[in-house]
């Protein structure tokens, strides 16, 4: 873009709304009423008038923070989608709740009704996307997400197509008459976070900074725009469709001509996007978003204004230029990866006007990723030669393959390649390399990821497993009488076995069936040989995996059998394989099914699923659903999480002191065994947690190289009141600092043992979501409570 944008118009309204921070917004079809969702679980109700705003009312009923808003078009309904799993239905004039049409789901991301009043779809964390009546009665089977959590949601003016987007790299549009997917336009790199649909086009914003603007008809690209330096949370149409106003996570909301793509105005040091609050009025030349600390509502004129913007659009212009020279220096250098760390501090330097550039870095990485030019693994490293990770990790598959025990112990692997045959390895000359340990830790967040390798234990992440390339088929068996319930009672064969057959595999291999069979995590131990796999659940019934190629080469085609003591085993298997296999090979013919006969004898030597993360992270019975399309759901997203969580920490075991803390937990001295609990835990879930720390200045200087600092409210804390705790004055400290060089700190709190905030707690503190630990001896709660956290943690890189 080379015209410069104008200065951002001054707002023609703002009030107070929600001090827990505003979380979705919503304009009435009429333009005459707004409706706010914030982090208390409450929805408000406003009227605008002259500069400020008139509260006509306020509706209560969720228990977590309300995500998303939707008006039906006579403006008599209004639809919520919340973080307690619900979807409410609310009649606008009198306040009551009508109907709550969709209950027990994991998060509602996005709520949308249909241009006939008639139809509600709503989306979210168990990746489904649920289409119904009113009244709760589906309207078709739901939707799946073949790539992860649904975002945001947008159905055409005419009704005829539903688009998602999803935690992937695609955009889905579905043909709403038969409810078969009309096109997946590739519309990444990373996360398409945001779908808007007016009459003239189709836009969408991802994780690399871009929008993309859609013909609605063809759904071929026409046009981007490419002007931010953090991901497109948002992206709003005008009522005319001639202006498009974007939000996103480098803090900026953008104004652009719809049909030039060139920007109209632009405000710094908006409120950060994951919120997702910004929406233009349906009637009139109107933009409704929020302050900078995300609590009171702002109404702005679409219309630019007459001062000119301090530069922002230059500096912007800038970046990816700097970036390409770090990326070029590092590769004289001879190095394979650079954290995201030092470029962001290179880029600091070099663009001193540049505010907050980790956002900018980290689009800058996805837009090379893209491209082919970097591998980008964990969110922050960016490995510089990916053919030559890719190399190593086939060496060390190898290198396993002939070691008893399929055992990779990673470093070594590493070190001994490098050494003896650099070359092969793929090596430069070898002058200022990487450590050993930051290579391996890339090759193993590779293996990881790929489903070649799993990770055996967090206390040890530098030890893989990696499963045959191949496994034999099962040798036929007498098919054996009667069935127990407990492995001993097993009989050495059931001839109920599932066996799959799928003609086209593509990159899905025997390894990876086996490794996401463990990956589930609802498998406590496991043996495994040259054959398949045999495993144990967490409440001792075993199940047997085998799978092999049928075709003469790899991807020609798979052969899977699933053996189980219990049905449900077995029928969970199948389905989330045949589901996974599916997303593998696009356009693949679906598995034919038989029955068949297997062994399922139990080894007498089972080795344990990752001992240290099992409290904190696996899965058991009571944590699936009812419904068995929706534990399938719920076990396939935990798959890829599992593989996530083993990459953050093969990553953080390569990169120690290379890379900043992911958060920094602030506490009384009291509260110190509460702290370094919550820290283990976070780390077996793979991240890199501080904490201890009381003094002043190291306790500010720790936080700024954090990248989120969670508050403990303990009830400690509430004893002695914020002001007179210990915490005030470097957070005082520590706010003034930020705000001068135009950081925001990223502030999670967290209610220890159900603990009240303490008197006198800053505004800021309120301002996001409330998280918390403890306090329960149910273990499902207390995985909720984490679960929950982690995906507030990581929710700047990926909504999880």
């Amino acid at each position: 873009m080379t015209a410069r944008p104008v200065a951002c118009p001054p707002a023609t309204a703002g009030w107070h709304a929600h001090a827990a921070g505003l979380c979705a917004l919503s304009w009435s079809h009429d333009g005459q009423r707004l409706a706010t969702g914030g982090n208390d679980g409450l929805i408000k109700i406003w009227r605008p008038r002259a500069g400020a705003a008139e509260l006509l009312s306020t509706l209560r009923g969720h228990d977590g923070a309300v995500r998303s808003l939707s008006w039906t078009p006579d403006d008599a309904l209004l639809a919520s989608g919340a973080e307690d799993g619900t979807v409410g239905i609310w009649d606008t004039a009198t306040g009551e709740r009508l109907a709550t049409p969709q209950r027990n789901r994991r998060w509602v991301n996005a709520v949308a009704w249909a241009p006939d009043g008639r139809r509600l779809a709503a989306a979210g964390g168990d990746r489904r996307l649920v289409v119904t009546d009113r009244y709760g009665r589906p309207v078709t089977r739901p939707l799946t997400s073949p790539y992860g959590v649904f975002l945001s949601l947008a159905w055409s003016p005419d009704g005829a197509a539903l688009a998602a987007t999803a935690r992937g790299s695609d955009l889905t549009v579905w043909d709403t008459a038969d409810w078969t997917v009309r096109a997946r336009p590739a519309a990444g790199p990373g996360s398409v976070w945001t779908v808007c649909w007016w009459p003239g086009g189709l836009a969408t914003g991802n994780a690399a900074g871009r929008v993309h603007l859609w013909d609605p008809r063809t759904l071929r690209l026409r046009a981007t725009i490419d002007g931010h330096g953090g991901a497109v949370a948002r992206v709003t149409a005008s009522h005319d469709g001639a202006v498009l106003a974007t939000l996103s996570h480098d803090q900026t909301v953008a104004v652009w001509d719809a049909r030039t793509g060139r920007p109209r105005w632009r405000r710094a040091d908006a409120y950060p996007g994951w919120t997702g609050c910004l929406e233009t009025s349906p009637t009139a030349g109107l933009l409704a978003g929020t302050d900078a600390d995300g609590q009171e509502v702002r109404l702005w004129p679409l219309a630019p204004a007459d001062a000119a913007a301090p530069g922002e659009q230059e500096v912007a212009g800038q970046v990816g230029g700097v970036l390409r020279d770090v990326l070029a220096d590092a590769r004289r250098a001879g190095r394979d990866h650079l954290t995201l760390t030092a470029a962001t501090g290179r880029l600091a330097a070099a663009l001193p006007a540049l505010r907050k550039p980790e956002g900018w870095a980290e689009a800058e990485f996805a837009r090379a990723a893209d491209a082919g030019a970097l591998g980008f693994l964990g969110g922050r490293v960016a490995a510089l030669d990916p053919d030559r990770l890719r190399r190593l990790a086939d060496r060390c598959v190898t290198a396993a393959a002939a070691a008893p025990g399929a055992d990779l112990p990673l470093r070594p692997t590493v070190e001994r390649l490098l050494d003896s045959a650099p070359a092969a390895a793929g090596g430069g000359d070898g002058s200022g390399g990487p450590s050993a340990a930051t290579t391996a830790s890339l090759v193993g967040a590779l293996l990881v990821r790929t489903g070649r390798a799993l990770l055996t234990d967090t206390t040890r992440p530098g030890e893989l497993w990696v499963p045959p390339a191949g496994a034999q088929a099962e040798p036929d068996a007498v098919p054996g009488t009667g069935r127990g319930t407990r492995p001993e009672a097993v009989p050495e064969t059931l001839p109920d076995a599932a066996e799959l057959r799928f003609p086209q595999a593509g990159p899905y291999t025997p390894a990876r069936v086996l490794t996401d069979v463990l990956h589930t995590t609802l498998f406590r131990h496991w043996a495994a040989d040259h054959r398949g796999l045999t495993a144990l659940t967490d409440d001792g019934h075993p199940v047997r995996v085998t799978a092999r190629f049928t075709g003469e080469a790899p991807g020609d085609g798979l052969t899977v059998r699933v053996a189980a003591a219990r049905d449900e085993d077995r029928a969970l298997l199948t389905a989330l394989l045949t589901r996974r296999l599916a997303r593998a090979c696009p356009g693949a013919a679906p598995p034919v099914r038989r029955t068949t006969s297997l062994p399922l004898t139990v080894p007498g030597s089972l080795r344990p699923w990752d001992p240290a993360a099992t409290r904190v992270w696996a899965l058991t019975r009571e944590d699936l659903p009812p419904r068995a399309d929706d534990r399938v759901a719920l076990v396939d997203e935990h798959v890829d999480d599992e593989r996530a969580r083993q990459e953050r920490l093969l990553l953080n075991e390569g990169f120690a002191g290379h890379d900043r803390p992911d958060v920094h937990l602030w506490h009384t001295p009291e509260d110190h065994p509460t702290a370094a609990a919550l820290a283990a835990e976070l780390t077996a879930l793979g991240l890199r947690a501080t904490y201890g720390e009381h003094r002043t200045d190291p306790l500010t200087e720790s936080t700024l190289d954090a990248r989120t600092a969670l508050l403990l409210l303990t009830p400690s804390l509430a004893a002695r009141g914020w002001p007179a705790g210990p915490l005030a004055e470097p957070y005082a400290r520590l706010t003034a600092r930020t705000r001068a060089a135009g950081r925001r700190i990223r502030w999670l709190p967290v209610t220890v043992d159900g603990a009240e905030p303490p008197a006198g707690l800053p505004d800021h503190l309120h301002s996001f979501d409330r998280y918390g630990y403890g306090g329960e001896d149910n273990r499902t709660a207390h995985r909720g409570h984490l679960d929950a956290l982690l995906g507030g943690i990581l929710i700047d890189r990926t909504r999880s």
